[in-house]
């Protein structure tokens, strides 16, 4: 039985296709649950073995410039990935975690998170989570139907 949906990614173009698919799946989450798409930029793949996380992070590292290190390794894109209206600035290989068996997750762009949590957060509970970190709050995006996960962030991470 083949636990993860496209683990181990093997190549480059799998890893494009699964960044695509990890960014309509998320917008399709999104417009389920408020009733409309948020802006990608930033965009995170699972790694669910270490060889594959180690893996991935050299595919990263020909795609873009290491930015950071935050359960994995961030990278601005060289080149930006268009998927539908969305424009894919950043990506992170995500180390494995066996808890999370998702394929990926995304953080949603917003302008005023404040404005966004009032608006959304108590009218979705069964589909909006608040998580709170010291340095930053997010709101998770989940269903049980969907292999991707996405996130409203109050801040840089």
């Amino acid at each position: 039985m083949k636990l993860y949906r496209f683990s181990p990614i093997q190549s480059k173009e799998q890893l494009l296709k699964v960044i695509t698919y990890v960014a309509k799946r998320s917008s399709k989450l999104c417009k389920k649950i408020i009733g409309r798409v948020l802006p990608i930029e930033s965009l995170t793949i699972f790694a669910h073995y270490p060889d594959e996380y180690e893996h991935l992070t050299k595919i990263a590292l020909e795609l873009g410039t290491r930015l950071k290190e935050h359960n994995g390794l961030y990278v601005t894109l060289n080149e930006p990935i268009k998927v539908g209206k969305h424009i894919i600035t950043q990506l992170r290989i995500r180390q494995p975690d066996p808890y999370r068996m998702h394929v990926g997750c995304n953080d949603f762009e917003l302008k005023d998170y404040e404005a966004f949590k009032r608006e959304y957060l108590d009218k979705f509970p069964d589909n909006l989570r608040l998580i709170k970190r010291p340095e930053f709050e997010m709101i998770e995006f989940f269903d049980p139907d969907f292999d991707t996960l996405a996130y409203v962030v109050s801040g840089n991470i």
